[in-house]
């Protein structure tokens, strides 16, 4: 069997996608081995009103294990309208409170288990129904408390008991879905149910948010995969993304990237009848040879900390809108407290010790970058000891910007193409300290202020009322942001416009990858005696600097066409 070094691959199979004969199966299977190297199958056993007996998993099983191809078993968790009777359920989710549908998914738990040695269940595996009797049972408990309740109760009763009880090695794995920070709304309880399953899977379909009802930015592919890793370290078995509203090819092989970039040891392709006779494959296969190259070069993932605690919610996806100005990110579900760059946005307002760990991360020397909706959510709960900003409840467009300031005016000015709408600022002179700030005529409101606390230093970004508009700003604005928010801890600074990634690893080494529809270029500053690599087919090479300052320090001109990244090295 032929395989990738760095990562394997893995199709997901419906249970109606195997519904033909074998000999069209293996006609289908062959085209898949002709362009990827394909080294394992899921093959799922029940969706909505499909369920397959135990006789076809077994043979199914069989077949895959001749082609010399591992085997694993996947459920759906979703029932079709035979269930819960006089009640809508969006997407055919299970109502747990009802008997017959308990008792038809445990039912399925127990035939897959009997044919597989490991069972990843979908990421339908949550409930949104509110019929009478989930009603009575909530009682006076938020529809968060009783579903994430109701959730860990299912995981042990309905799925883990009775699997181990038929296959007592059998390793039951919970996919988690890319909506994360929804989870807990629907039930999938991060808490508890990690520690329940022996495997966790992410989702890292990103698709064209454009589009896409999930609207879920791109960087999301990357993003998610650390926040799993670091949730549970080892224990993420890789990311699973589809092509499904990819507008563009590019869109479904950027899934592929990210997922990479974020060190997946798995990458599963969902599904085989969306895929067995696409132009997607063979763009894939293209795509997964280089990537397999990339991935052997680079450290662990590294960058500036994000906490995103258990059920954070609020400025959902913030930190991906971020990610694309180019600032490398790492998740975390943990605070951070051994970090030196932080970032916080209103989903950690959910912590009832946030205050406190950000003084001692503040007094310790760490710089934090907390957004404007965590301080409008913070207010008269502790923020205004870090800062004199105050939400006015007014919004102002604008279309300058200016940044720094020398004594009493600022030093460079600049305009977005277009009018962009932010939520305006009061702040104490000289108190708070401005970075940026944009104008509207003879009045300017703070983008990025700045105040001193102990030995280390808070930022506050007030972000745009869309935050897409982030990407808007004008690259001298946006390549401050970045400056600011990667200070001392890349070997590197980056200047020039929005619409990419930088994946920052432990090695030195780092990924630059373009969202653009369109060409674009950038800058990289390498301080005096160091110099920049990138890698060949046959490694990396050195590659020359186009301007060298008074200082020593080396510029690199780098150009990236739609959609393709490159791989350096700081030597």
């Amino acid at each position: 069997m032929n395989t990738y070094e760095n990562f394997k691959v893995a199709i997901y199979c419906t249970a109606s996608c195997l519904e033909s004969s074998f000999d069209q199966i293996s006609e289908e299977l062959d085209f898949f081995k002709k362009h990827i190297n394909i080294g394992k199958v899921y093959v799922e056993s029940h969706r909505g009103d499909v369920t397959l007996s135990l006789e076809r998993l077994q043979k199914l099983k069989k077949f895959f294990i001749k082609q010399d191809i591992v085997v694993a078993g996947g459920i759906t968790p979703t029932l079709g309208k035979a269930f819960r009777l006089g009640y809508n359920r969006h997407f055919g989710g299970i109502c747990y409170t009802d008997e017959a549908s308990r008792q038809k998914f445990k039912e399925v738990v127990e035939t897959t288990a009997k044919v597989f040695d490991e069972i990843i269940l979908d990421d339908f595996f949550f409930t949104n129904c509110a019929c009478d009797d989930c009603l009575s049972q909530k009682g006076q408990r938020s529809w968060e408390e009783f579903r994430m309740d109701l959730m860990k109760d299912v995981s042990e009763n309905l799925v883990i008991k009775p699997a181990k009880s038929i296959n007592p090695n059998i390793k039951l794995v919970i996919k988690y879905p890319n909506w994360n920070e929804s989870y807990s709304s629907s039930g999938y309880n991060t808490l508890e149910q990690p520690s329940i399953f022996d495997g966790l899977y992410t989702g890292t379909e990103t698709r064209d948010p454009a589009i896409s009802q999930q609207h879920i930015p791109r960087y999301a592919s990357y993003s998610l995969l650390r926040w799993m890793e670091n949730l549970l370290p080892g224990k993420n078995g890789g990311g699973w993304f589809d092509n499904l509203d990819c507008t563009y090819i590019d869109y479904y092989l950027e899934q592929a990237n990210l997922t990479v970039f974020g060190k997946a040891k798995e990458l599963t392709l969902f599904c085989y009848s969306l895929l067995k006779d696409s132009n997607y494959v063979p763009a894939l296969g293209f795509q997964l040879n280089k990537l397999d190259q990339t991935a052997g070069e680079l450290g662990k993932p590294t960058g500036i900390k994000v906490y995103q605690p258990h059920c954070g919610k609020g400025e959902d996806h913030l930190y991906d809108y971020l990610g694309m100005l180019g600032i490398p990110f790492d998740l975390t579900p943990e605070f951070p407290t051994k970090a030196n760059n932080l970032l916080i946005t209103e989903s950690a307002s959910e912590d009832p010790k946030i205050i406190d760990n950000m003084k001692a991360f503040l007094t310790n020397g760490g710089n934090i970058m907390m957004t404007s909706g965590f301080v409008n959510k913070m207010e008269g709960r502790g923020v205004e000891d870090f800062t004199s900003l105050r939400s006015s409840g007014k919004k102002l467009g604008v279309q300058e910007f200016a940044i720094q300031t020398s004594s009493c005016t600022f030093d460079e000015f600049s305009y977005s193409k277009e009018r962009l709408t932010f939520p305006v600022f009061d702040y104490r002179t000289n108190s708070t300290w401005q970075s940026i700030v944009a104008f509207d005529g003879q009045n300017n409101i703070p983008i990025l202020m700045y105040d001193n606390y102990s030995k280390g230093r808070l930022y506050t970004l007030v972000v745009p009322e869309n935050m897409a508009d982030l990407w808007k700003l004008p690259e001298n604005v946006v390549t401050k942001l970045r400056h600011i928010s990667t200070r001392d801890i890349l070997p590197y600074k980056i200047d020039g416009p929005a619409n990419f990634g930088v994946f920052a690893y432990d090695n030195q080494t780092f990924i630059m990858e373009s969202f653009d529809v369109k060409a674009a270029k950038w800058k990289i500053h390498l301080p005096e005696g160091k110099v920049l690599q990138k890698i060949e087919k046959n490694g990396f090479k050195k590659i020359n600097a186009n301007e060298i300052l008074d200082n020593g320090t080396n510029i690199y001109e780098v150009k990236l066409a739609p959609f393709t990244y490159h791989t350096y090295k700081v030597e």
